[in-house]
Parts: C-alpha cells; structure tokens; sequence
C-alpha cells in the first residue's frame, strides 16, 4: 500500500503516524476532529476539555447512532491545516496548541 501523503490523502497525514481503531460516542465525527479519552463511557468524543488523545482519520461525516469503532491517529505527525472541530470546521492553531499537543505526542506541522 503506498503511503498516503497530503496532496493524495485526506489533508492529514505529514509524516510518520500510529494509528488504531478506538471506541467512540455516538456522534457524527469528520476527518481530523480532535479527540479526548472520556472516562466516563470508556470511549472517545470531541475534544472540550481534556488532553488531545486522538485526531478521528475515518470517513469524513461519519455518523455513529451508538457508540462505534473507527480508526483514529493516536500519535504522529499532522498537517495542522487539516485539523476541525466537531462541526467540522477548520481550526486556527495557535502556539499555545503545538506545545499541549506535542506534549501529547502529536507533532503539528505547517503545509
């Protein structure tokens, strides 16, 4: 399998990733959403409040009506242009963002 790459791929990929399929909330999730560990369900959801734990990598505008398998990037390096909210929306990265998420062993880079 070649690999992917962001004029080819889905706009996320910069470099070396890990990736797997994680347990996730039902809701609809996009392409480089950001996600956090909710320890409450034992599952993955939008990023609000805690560490960046994982960046959704499945189908874009997948809905889940119940909670869901999917594949996620949990460490890497990612083009900080592909990284949404959980509207979808593409988010503004600040320096602030690059030392948090580093810390959390993803490795934003600029396209």
């Amino acid at each position: 399998m070649a690999k992917e790459t962001l004029q080819d791929g889905k706009n996320l990929v910069a470099g070396w990733i890990s990736t797997r399929q994680i347990p996730l909330v039902a809701d609809t999730y996009y392409v480089g959403m950001l996600l956090e560990y909710a320890a409450a369900s034992d599952a993955y959801q939008a990023l609000a409040s805690g560490p960046l734990a994982a960046i959704y990598n499945g189908d874009d505008g997948a809905v889940l009506a119940s909670a869901g398998v999917r594949d996620c990037i949990v460490a890497g390096e990612i083009y900080e242009a592909g990284l949404v909210d959980a509207s979808g929306d593409a988010i503004t990265v600040t320096e602030d963002n690059r030392a948090l998420y580093r810390a959390e062993g993803f490795y934003l880079k600029e396209a």
